[in-house]
């Protein structure tokens, strides 16, 4: 009088924890199960899955089991053991579901009654909790250089908690940041929700955002929009001296390459001036007898062309 080595069916050892077994029934159910394996040892490989499951997950007959085969050893069951109960049916189509769950999860599907619920052979189904959502205003100094901001949640029965935020580099206007399992708590053992942060880039009086580029507005004197010349200039912790060209029109932009906005890559955007011209409000004896001989070739510009 021998037995199926059930351990070995179900790809265990005596040490397996239930969990462990569950696991593995579960992968070798699926493998097996003759509405997906069409082999021709599959549905005998598939009863004897079933058949050691059942025993196995049971801990009397475990224990029952376990002492016969010390006995007897492994090879083939005898029908007329004391094992010989264990009852098992191929399934298939929608049953195939509601009878994993039943046999796995230990419920089945739509059923919610109290004596489920307070059985030990049976668990009810996790629940994931939900996410917290909420949002995080980022300057255009902390997205180009990355930072570490503090936020305040009100957690669901905490009250209120503060989480420490990386920003990342790069980082643009309606990203979101996701801090996995800092959400709401799950129910029946779920996991925890995230917390979703969504991002602000704030833009400041002086430096704007265009995709990946920065534009800046400039102010120059008649002088410099005539002849050019260099603007000194500070993005972020650069200082830049711009070469303005010659015969420049008020509202023109002035170009300067790959010192934009910084991606998440580490490339960068380009600068874009939009240059105002405007005279200075005080101006020297000299200077006003200047513009008074640049009107004077104007004047007589204009009575030329006409």
């Amino acid at each position: 009088m021998k037995y199926k080595n059930y351990y070995a069916i179900l790809e265990v050892n005596r040490k397996s924890s239930d969990q462990d077994i569950k696991l593995n029934f579960r992968r070798l159910a699926k493998e097996y199960h003759p509405d997906k394996n069409k082999e021709p040892a599959a549905e005998e490989k598939f009863k004897d899955i079933n058949e050691a499951y059942a025993v196995l997950m049971d801990a009397e007959k475990r224990r029952k089991y376990d002492r016969q085969v010390a006995k007897y050893g492994y090879g083939f069951a005898n029908i007329e053991s004391g094992l010989s109960d264990v009852k098992y049916e191929i399934k298939s189509g929608a049953n195939v579901f509601n009878d994993i769950l039943n046999q796995i999860l230990g419920f089945k599907k739509g059923d919610t009654t109290n004596s489920d619920i307070d059985s030990p052979d049976k668990k009810v189904k996790p629940i994931k909790g939900t996410d917290i959502v909420t949002h995080l205003d980022v300057s255009i100094e902390e997205g180009f250089f990355g930072a570490e901001k503090k936020i305040a949640i009100k957690a669901y029965k905490t009250g209120m908690k503060t989480f420490s935020v990386k920003v990342p580099v790069g980082i643009k206007n309606g990203d979101k940041i996701r801090l996995a399992a800092l959400g709401n708590p799950g129910k029946n053992g779920g996991k925890n929700g995230d917390l979703i942060i969504h991002v602000k880039l704030l833009e400041d009086n002086e430096l704007k955002i265009s995709g990946s580029d920065f534009i800046k507005e400039i102010n120059i004197t008649p002088a410099v929009a005539a002849l050019g010349g260099k603007y000194k200039i500070q993005i972020m912790d650069e200082k830049l001296f711009v070469s303005l060209p010659k015969h420049l029109r008020d509202g023109e932009m002035v170009t300067v390459p790959n010192k934009g906005y910084i991606t998440e890559n580490g490339s960068r955007g380009d600068l874009n001036l939009k240059v105002h011209i405007d005279l200075p409000e005080d101006i020297s004896e000299r200077e006003e007898k200047l513009y008074e001989q640049l009107l004077k070739i104007e004047r007589k510009r204009e009575e030329y062309n006409f």
